[in-house]
């Protein structure tokens, strides 16, 4: 089924909401101010799906895709819209969200951590799929299923990323087992001589062949990359770049504090490097470490925010879920020197909270999408006076708020994150306080 649809508004997920018959309707790919022909997905109660398959009337803010992909792949929803119209859409989100769901209006708006449009994107996962019969494919997830889509480069991959999923789907087409290639992870290391290298992890689903070993070690070789080869957890490195200490790994660098955190493929690490330079320095900055003073550091993966914390002269407990994260932590901390930092393994959303005894002068949140509603309720009750909030999800962030708007903190800043340009998901940097 086919129609017309005027578009008036844009729902968070970055669908066009029409309104005809006064029945809301969402459509993917179309903007506010549009006329768009239309094709119905799913028809509910209260709510319809649509696409739109022609722009009838254009939007001033729509602009041509980058990538010819655009609406077959999942990685990216919103490259029609205009980046700068895409952050006055995220800041729309987080304003309206925590104004509804929480009651609050931030003290400051502080300016966007903006990024690139494109070429941003410093990790990947590409899905390898390998049929009974002809080549493997590589490339990411359709947006509307599991198949994969065919990817020969990604305009939103930094530099030498983009390049490489045609180049390893023809690498993967000349193994001799190409079936036990479960998923392909990408990264970019900062070497210690100051050069950008790629990082390959293979994720295998059974022994290698050694031929095969042998075929991504002169992969690796050829494009001076860091690469790895096994399944969860017990990958090994086949090549290193020369120059490099294959024990010590690849690392990424945080300049403004002289640190360097090394990981391993398939590790958490935030996916836009130059945004997320800019998002430590001002988290950082809020915490307000220095010495004398003791900070909490919340799923502290490998010590992305618990390390400047303690370069900036506080004592840091880092907590986080993942044993191996914790180990990594640990490793980076003492790479770099800091003794002031105590990286420990805790479930941050069992209740009670496992927080470790005594005071904090402030608190670092980084948790997942799910949220930390029982862990911001715990720093709470232990009356932390300020909790800086780093959140993937808006609307968690938004009902995580509301407890902290009910036990008597104010919104004292938040900024909008641009972590993922040409897509909806947003992320947020919010800053609470109260007067102990």
């Amino acid at each position: 089924m086919r129609r017309v649809l005027e578009i008036d508004a844009l729902a968070h997920d970055g669908r066009g909401i029409a309104r005809p018959d006064g029945k809301v309707c969402f459509v993917g790919g179309a903007l506010p101010g549009e006329r768009v022909e239309a094709r119905l997905l799913a028809r509910r109660a209260r709510l319809e799906e649509w696409v739109a398959e022609r722009v009838l009337e254009p939007s001033a803010e729509r602009v041509a895709p980058t990538c010819p992909l655009v609406g077959r792949c999942g990685g990216c929803d919103l490259q029609h819209l205009a980046p700068e119209a895409q952050r006055r859409h995220g800041e729309r989100v987080l304003l309206d969200l925590l104004a509804r769901q929480a009651g609050l209006v931030p003290e400051r708006l502080d300016p966007p951590l903006a990024s690139a449009p494109f070429g941003y994107r410093r990790r990947a996962r590409l899905a390898v799929w390998t049929p009974r019969r002809g080549r493997p494919v590589v490339g990411f997830r359709e947006a509307a299923g599991r198949r994969v889509v065919a990817v020969d480069g990604c305009p939103v991959l930094a530099p030498p990323l983009d390049a490489l999923p045609g180049r390893l789907a023809h690498e993967v087409a000349r193994l001799v087992a190409p079936g036990r290639v479960g998923h392909l992870d990408l990264a970019l290391a900062d070497g210690a001589d100051g050069r950008v290298r790629p990082v390959l992890g293979v994720h295998c689903t059974g022994p290698e062949p050694e031929a095969d070993r042998e075929r991504w070690r002169a992969f690796g070789a050829a494009r001076d990359a860091w690469v790895f080869l096994g399944g969860t957890g017990l990958r090994h490195c086949v090549h290193a770049p020369a120059g490099e200490d294959p024990g010590a790994g690849p690392a990424y660098a945080l300049p403004a504090f002289d640190l360097r955190l090394a990981f391993e493929p398939g590790d958490f690490l935030q996916g836009n490097g130059p945004v997320n330079a800019a998002l430590v320095e001002r988290v950082v900055a809020l915490a307000e470490p220095a010495p004398e003073r003791r900070v909490l550091d919340a799923f502290a993966g490998l010590g992305n925010f618990a390390l400047p914390l303690a370069r900036g002269g506080a004592t840091v407990d880092a907590l986080e879920a993942a044993p191996e994260l914790v180990l990594r932590g640990r490793r980076n901390a003492e790479a770099n020197g800091l003794a002031s930092v105590r990286f420990a393994v805790a479930d941050l959303a069992t209740e009670p909270v496992p927080l470790p005894p005594g005071a904090f002068a402030a608190a670092v949140l980084d948790p997942p999408r799910a949220g930390a509603r029982a862990l911001v309720a715990a720093l709470a009750a232990r009356g932390v006076p300020r909790i800086v909030y780093v959140s993937c999800d808006p609307a968690t962030l938004a009902r995580d708020a509301r407890v902290l708007a009910e036990a008597g903190y104010t919104l004292a800043s938040l900024a909008l994150v641009d972590m993922f340009p040409q897509t909806h998901h947003q992320e947020a940097l919010a800053c609470f306080t109260r007067p102990a």
